[in-house]
């Protein structure tokens, strides 16, 4: 048994039966409860519920069947609710395939549990269980009138309890007549009627009042649950009508048919060619396979030969790159040292030139002072010829006031050979000064 069915057998054995009587043995307690605490306190009632212990029985009988057609009902009501959420996906034009029976099975399977417990979903699955496991939908109208019929008795079996029930509650109200006529009958004896005889009659009424007030309410309780079970029962065959509909119309003229009753050869050709479009397609999909094998195969060797090549190749040319990278790091540090040396030979003939230049730069400095002075000196002779000038001027005056004439001649000859001599000093020593910078610029 698997699952989904042990699932269905408590389902159903719970509904049936444990919970009907669950439910009417708490209400029959509630109901007694509200009794004895005086909530319920019509004379009538407690005298026809509670006068007896077969009253009792009766009631809790009543409340038992009265659960199991509320259950009922309720249950009605909701497959009537759900049943425009069972429905299977719409055909092609041409008609469903009778391979594609498997797929709608899988599809009912998921349907949640509460819906798989639903006549309509058993319905379809039975006719697509029928058509997959035949190959073929002839006879599928026949077998959804069977499968109806199964569905009637079905819901004919569910109204076991409540039939039972009825049943048996006229007979719990016999039983209490017999029980209640018997005490009757007991306690009267000859002596009491004749000694007592109001007391006596009490007696007797008091038993068949037990025998009638159980037989009276045994009857009443089976009337109402007998009304109550015809309108489950129409309210359920207006259910069953709604699922043949649902069921005729999802499943008629949905899957090809070929041949029949009357040709059965074509079908079974049919079914044969099928079965050879399958083999078919599957040795297609198995060469298919193996064909993506080999090349899942070629591809990964393909691969693992373009990575052992690549890493090859990367070593090589990582050690080409070590070498020539090594080499040229010579060659520059090399280089390097070659022009830091050239820099430095550069540098020491810069230095040496700058030092040249300098010392130059020290003799034209020199020459230049020298120059000023002679300059000076000769700023200073012009000067006292100046001065001699005017000396000379004054001693002319002067001689010629005094009439030395002749003197003053010679003395201005002493005087001007004197200055021509100092005058020629001064010039051969400018010239030689002149002189030697042109040298030393042309060295």
């Amino acid at each position: 048994m698997t699952a989904r069915n042990t699932s269905k057998f408590w389902y159903n054995i719970s509904g049936k039966l444990g919970w009907p009587v669950a439910l009417g043995l708490a209400a029959t307690i509630g109901f007694f409860a509200l009794i004895n605490q005086g909530v319920i306190s019509n004379p009538l009632i407690v005298r026809y519920f509670a006068g007896h212990p077969v009253e009792y029985i009766e009631t809790a009988m009543f409340f038992v069947g009265l659960a199991a057609i509320l259950l009922k009902l309720q249950d009605v009501a909701r497959e009537l609710t759900n049943v425009s959420k069972i429905e299977l996906p719409a055909p092609p034009r041409e008609g469903q395939l009778i391979d594609d029976a498997a797929g709608l099975l899988d599809q009912l399977e998921e349907y949640p549990q509460r819906l798989q417990r639903h006549s309509l979903w058993r319905r379809l699955f039975q006719g697509i269980e029928h058509v997959h496991v035949n190959g073929s939908a002839a006879g599928l109208q026949e077998e959804l009138k069977y499968f109806a019929d199964q569905e009637a008795e079905r819901a004919y079996q569910s109204f076991s309890l409540v039939r039972i029930v009825i049943w048996a509650t006229p007979m719990l109200g016999f039983l209490g007549t017999v029980i209640g006529i018997t005490l009757a009958l007991g306690n009267l004896s000859p002596e009491a009627l004749v000694n007592e005889p109001k007391a006596a009659m009490e007696s007797l009424l008091a038993g068949l009042s037990v025998a009638f007030d159980t037989t009276a309410l045994a009857l009443s309780l089976s009337i109402f649950l007998m009304f109550a079970q015809f309108i489950a029962d129409r309210v359920e065959n207006e259910l069953l009508t709604v699922v043949d509909s649902a069921a005729s119309a999802q499943l008629s003229g949905r899957f090809q048919q070929a041949g029949g009753k009357s040709d059965p050869s074509v079908a079974a050709i049919q079914r044969m060619a099928e079965r050879v479009m399958q083999a078919t397609e599957q040795l297609v999909e198995r060469q298919t396979q193996l064909w993506r094998n080999t090349i899942d195969g070629a591809h990964h060797h393909w691969e693992e030969i373009v990575g052992s090549s690549k890493q090859q190749l990367e070593d090589s040319l990582s050690a080409a790159l070590s070498g020539s990278l090594e080499r040229h790091a010579a060659a520059l540090a090399g280089a390097e040292k070659e022009v830091i040396r050239e820099m430095r030979v550069d540098w020491k003939q810069f230095q040496t030139a700058l030092d040249n230049n300098a010392s130059l730069m020290r003799d034209q400095q020199d020459q230049l002072t020298q120059q000023g002075e002679v300059m000076l000196k000769a700023v200073e002779a012009v000067g006292e010829i100046s001065s001699l000038e005017q000396t000379l001027s004054r001693n002319l005056d002067s001689l010629a006031g005094a009439g030395h004439f002749e003197e003053t001649v010679l003395s201005l000859a002493a005087t001007i050979h004197l200055l021509n001599n100092r005058i020629g000093d001064s010039g051969g020593r400018r010239f030689e000064l002149e002189k030697k910078p042109s040298q030393g610029h042309a060295a």
